[in-house]
């Protein structure tokens, strides 16, 4: 029996990291925005009320960090598609 429970605790301990959702609004910084993971393990960013310019890239990624639990994985592949940023590489 614990043998069992020890086991348990290591597996708790071991999944405490908390996997990221597949779609969601979030909130950061006071801008909300809609994250939504692609069928690829992309990371989809658009900004609610007023639609990303091609030059806000890193402000994208910032939001993908939060819906990653802080762990985007950036890239030079990530580009600007229509009124959001595609984060290609997804969450680490």
């Amino acid at each position: 029996m614990r043998i069992a429970t020890a086991s348990l605790v290591l597996l708790a301990a071991c999944g405490s990291h908390v996997p990221p959702q597949l779609r969601g609004p979030m909130v950061v910084d006071g801008v909300a925005y809609d994250v939504t993971r692609t069928r690829l393990g992309s990371v989809l960013v658009k900004r609610e009320g007023r639609p990303f310019l091609n030059w806000e890239g890193a402000e994208a990624r910032r939001a993908a960090d939060a819906f990653c639990n802080g762990r985007a994985e950036a890239s030079i592949r990530d580009r600007f598609r229509g009124d959001g940023w595609l984060i290609v590489e997804g969450c680490a």
